[in-house]
């Protein structure tokens, strides 16, 4: 009964075909670690796997759930079923949605990590059972004991840069036995509380289903008097929505969305520039290669930070009430420029830091200007665009997986991939010393990019197969 459980879960989630691409692409990574040469800079990983680690520990929490669906809870839960086999099922699962992705990123820092090897595989092992227990268990939390949660497990992977040896991420700060330990006891107390939440999912669901529908509405916004572009660029411009899908994926799982407001997200960026500005102009002791790397970590967030802000754009959108207000088309373009310009808004202090600290001489932090001011807010209409034609959903019910997670839903993180490319690409040219090579290359790319953007929003026939798209697939 709880192998042919399991299989049933698993199934009813993931597509065959996604399960052996999540299969090749574990392979590939520990073929690729293992076949590496010792000669790779261990520094870039001293910078790299604390980074990652620290944005894995809060995914769970900020993006996603449990993997149920509105199935489970009309057909599953109630059938003579032992609750530790539903547990177990539903904890593979879990580990299938957010542990093993520890493995595709983080599997290449093994061939720097070779003299400690055995401490990096138990690490491994008990982050990716504490990465997989932090989703039941933060599922029914208030948002705010989630944030909370969120920022510590962001904080305490980053500590080893201060030399703080009790850390998860401390494999890479020359502490393996310290890690071991860290990530070993957070796994002894995280997974037995995981599959205490699993085992009462159906509880824990109409709590949380209860406090969400129950919410009061606190600001109401007034749109009275306004023109239609002001009102839209009200609702779009002005106000951040970040928005996390179980998975990460585009087009399932769970939903969880939030809103602040533009200005204060332009202050914390504005705190956060003046930091780095301040490190990077009067520390002279941070090394060349120091801050090549603070870069780099602050560019993969800014990327992350986007594929967060348009899981909710198209989704939350109403076609009955939006789009029937004006013409369509330019509806949907104005809410994309909204959106993007927002985007070049809120990153445009950490932007304008990047060029001060090119014109006092270190000219590398010129390329990651440019990917926040322009590539970055061109990314979005990219991204919208093709989530729209692979795997366009509209969020109904929140707390539930709308559908199985298949290959359409991981199309939608392809626009990410060139820039993804070009801050590695940046990074390595720039460790070779072609400086200029790298400018090129970042400016080349962010025009591409800029004039693809340009040219889906202004494209009328392109706007209209966009909305045809949500017509058939269901949009209301």
């Amino acid at each position: 009964m709880s192998y042919k459980l399991l299989k049933f879960i698993i199934l009813s989630r993931f597509s065959k075909q996604l399960l052996a691409l999540m299969l090749v692409l574990m392979v590939y990574a520990l073929f690729i670690s293992f076949e590496t040469g010792s000669t790779t800079s261990t520094s870039i990983y001293y910078y790299y796997g604390p980074a990652f680690v620290a944005f894995f520990l809060i995914l769970p929490i900020l993006s996603g759930g449990i993997a149920v669906m509105k199935s489970d809870r009309d057909f599953l839960f109630t059938l003579p079923i032992k609750r530790s086999d539903l547990a177990f099922s539903l904890f593979v699962v879990q580990l299938l949605s957010f542990g093993l992705i520890i493995i595709y990123v983080l599997a290449y820092s093994f061939s720097s990590l070779k003299p400690v090897f055995v401490y990096a595989l138990i690490d491994f092992a008990a982050l990716i059972l504490v990465i997989t227990s932090l989703g039941p268990i933060t599922y029914s939390l208030k948002i705010q004991w989630r944030i909370l949660l969120a920022i510590v497990l962001a904080i305490w992977p980053l500590s080893v840069f201060v030399g703080f040896p009790f850390s998860p991420a401390a494999i890479y700060s020359g502490h393996p036995l310290y890690a071991d330990i860290t990530s070993i006891i957070l796994a002894v107390i995280t997974v037995p509380l995981a599959f205490r939440s699993l085992s009462r999912v159906d509880l824990d669901m109409m709590k949380t289903f209860t406090r969400y529908s129950s919410g009061q509405v606190r600001h109401v916004r007034r749109f009275s008097g306004m023109s239609p572009n002001g009102a839209i660029f009200a609702e779009n411009f002005f106000v951040v929505e970040i928005s996390g899908r179980m998975n990460s994926m585009g087009g399932g799982g769970s939903y969880r969305s939030g809103r602040f407001r533009l200005w204060k997200g332009v202050l914390v960026t504005a705190v956060l520039a003046a930091v780095y500005y301040y490190m990077f102009t009067y520390r002279l002791t941070m090394s060349l290669h120091t801050q090549e790397m603070a870069v780099l970590i602050i560019s993969i967030y800014s990327i992350i930070f986007v594929m967060f802000t348009t899981m909710g754009i198209l989704g939350n959108e109403r076609l009955w009430l939006g789009f029937m207000t004006r013409n369509p088309t330019r509806y949907l373009r104005d809410i994309l420029v909204a959106k993007s310009l927002s985007m070049a808004t809120l990153l445009s202090p950490l932007a304008v830091a990047n060029f001060l600290i090119a014109y006092h001489g270190n000219e590398q932090a010129l390329n990651f200007g440019l990917l926040l001011l322009v590539a970055i807010p061109s990314l979005i209409i990219i991204v919208v665009f093709m989530s729209a034609f692979l795997y366009p959903f509209q969020i109904k019910e929140d707390l539930m997986m709308p559908g199985q997670f298949n290959l359409r839903q991981m199309g939608t993180l392809l626009p990410a991939l060139p820039v993804w490319f070009l801050v590695a690409l940046s990074f390595g040219v720039l460790e070779a010393g072609l400086t200029l090579a790298a400018i090129i290359i970042t400016l080349l790319t962010s025009v591409i990019m800029a004039g693809i953007a340009l040219a889906m929003i202004y494209s009328k026939s392109m706007g209209q197969k966009l909305i045809d798209k949500l017509v058939t697939v269901g949009f209301v």
